[in-house]
C-alpha cells in the first residue's frame, strides 16, 4: 500500500466531516482545537527568508505549541513543482499556502489546488470591522473564496535620489520624457512578473499605454537584479528607480547611504497601487490535517497573527494591527487599486507583452546602418 497516498485520502476525507457544514461547522470551536492537537501538525508554504519564518512558525508555535509548523520557506519555483508533481501521484502533503497571489492564483488556482478558505474562517475572522475596506476587499480570486491577501503595503513606484537630480526638477511623471533624464532611469525588468511590471501598471493607470512606450524608449537600462538597481540609485549611476524594493534600499541606508532617495509625491498621481508581497493565503485541496489548518489560518488572520506578520516589517489590511513600515502604510485621501488581483492578470500579462515588444525594439541599429547603407548605393 502507498502509505502517502492512504494518508492523503484519510486526510481528505477528516475535511469533508469537518467542513461538509461549511463556515458554521467551525462555531464549535473548540472541537476543532482537540482534534488539530491530535493532528498534531499544519503542513505551510511560505516566504523564504528567517524574517517570514519567526512571523509564520514562531509566533504560532508561542500560541499553539501543540501544533508543530512544519514550514517551507523555498521560492515557489521550488514548491510549486513539488506540489503539482505530488500531486500527479495522488500524494496530498501540503495544508496552506502563503505567498503571492500571481502564480497561486494563476497557475495553482485553475489546477484545482485550493478549496474554499471561507468554510475554514470564523465569523470573527471574518468581521468587516477588522479589515481596510471590509473583509472582502481581500479577496484574490475571482470567485472570492480561495485565496485571501492580508498584506497592505503600499507601493513607491518611482524613486529619485536628490542628491544627483534636485528638487523641482522633476514637476510631473511626464517630465521623466526628458532629455536630460534620458540614460538616467534604471527598471527593475517590467518584461517579468515583479516590481518592474507592478511599477508599469501603475504607470499605465495613470498615463496610459502610450506614455508607458515611451518611457520604455527613454534609454533605460533595464536589470533583474534588484539590489543591484537599489545600488546603481544610491550611488547615482542611475539616479532614478522604477520598482525599487524597499527592503533592497533600506540595507543601504541603514548604512547611512541613499539618506536623499525618495518617491514621486503621491500629488503626481491619480491612483495608486498596494502590493500584497507574500501576504496572502489559501487552504490546499485534500489537505491532510484540516483541523490544525483551521486553527493556523484563523490565527494568522487574527490580530495577533498579523502583529506577527508587522514584524517582517510588512503591513497588515487589519485597522488594529500596527502598521511594520509606516512609510508603506495607506495614505488618508489617496485612491489605491491591488494589481494582483486576479480581474487584473489580463492587464499585468498584457503590460509585459508591451514591455518586450517596446524594449526589444528599442534596438534597431543594424537596420538603420543598412538603410543608410543603401542610400548611398
Amino acid at each position: 500500500m502507498n502509505f502517502s497516498r492512504y494518508i492523503a485520502g484519510a486526510g481528505a476525507a477528516l475535511a469533508i466531516t469537518l467542513m461538509s457544514g461549511g463556515a458554521q461547522a467551525l462555531e464549535d470551536w473548540n472541537t476543532v482545537l482537540t482534534k488539530a492537537r491530535q493532528e498534531g501538525i499544519v503542513v505551510v508554504h511560505g516566504a523564504p527568508g528567517k524574517r517570514y519564518a519567526d512571523a509564520l512558525v514562531g509566533a504560532f508555535n508561542k500560541a499553539h505549541p501543540d501544533i508543530r509548523v512544519q514550514f517551507s520557506g523555498a521560492s515557489g519555483r521550488v514548491d510549486v513543482p513539488k506540489l503539482l508533481r505530488e500531486r500527479k501521484a495522488g500524494i496530498y502533503s501540503w495544508d496552506v499556502w502563503i505567498s503571492g497571489p500571481s502564480t497561486s492564483v494563476g497557475r495553482l488556482k485553475p489546477l484545482g489546488a485550493f478549496q474554499s478558505l471561507r468554510d475554514y474562517l470564523t465569523k470573527e475572522t471574518m468581521d468587516d470591522k477588522h479589515w481596510t475596506g471590509g473583509f472582502d476587499a481581500g479577496w484574490m480570486d475571482n470567485e472570492k473564496k480561495f485565496y485571501y491577501a492580508f498584506d497592505g503595503t503600499t507601493q513607491n513606484p518611482i524613486q529619485v535620489n536628490h542628491d544627483f537630480i534636485k528638487k523641482g526638477q522633476i514637476t510631473s511623471i511626464k517630465d521623466l520624457l526628458k532629455p536630460e533624464f534620458a540614460g538616467k532611469i534604471v527598471w527593475d525588468d517590467p518584461r517579468f512578473n515583479g516590481s518592474g511590471n507592478g511599477s508599469s501598471q501603475t504607470i499605465y493607470e495613470n498615463l496610459g499605454e502610450d506614455f508607458l512606450r515611451a518611457l520604455y524608449k527613454q534609454k533605460i537600462v533595464f536589470t533583474t537584479n534588484r539590489r543591484q538597481l537599489a545600488e546603481w540609485v544610491v550611488r547615482g549611476r542611475y539616479p532614478i528607480g522604477i520598482g525599487v524594493g524597499e527592503n533592497d534600499l533600506a540595507v543601504f541606508q541603514k548604512q547611512g547611504l541613499g539618506k536623499n532617495i525618495e518617491p514621486l509625491p503621491d500629488s503626481f498621481y491619480k491612483i495608486q497601487q498596494q502590493s500584497t508581497g507574500f501576504g496572502a493565503v489559501g487552504v490546499i485541496d485534500k489537505a491532510p490535517h484540516p483541523n490544525a489548518a483551521a486553527v493556523y489560518v484563523n490565527w494568522l488572520l487574527s490580530k495577533d497573527g498579523q502583529t506577527a506578520w508587522s514584524n517582517v516589517p510588512r503591513n497588515s489590511r487589519r485597522v488594529d494591527v500596527k502598521p511594520g513600515d509606516p512609510s508603506l502604510a495607506p495614505r488618508p485621501g489617496i485612491k489605491y487599486f491591488n494589481g494582483q488581483e486576479e480581474a487584473r492578470f489580463p492587464t499585468r500579462l498584457r503590460l509585459m507583452s508591451i514591455a518586450k515588444e517596446t524594449i526589444t525594439a528599442e534596438m534597431p541599429k543594424k537596420k538603420a546602418r543598412s538603410s543608410k547603407k543603401n542610400k548611398a548605393e
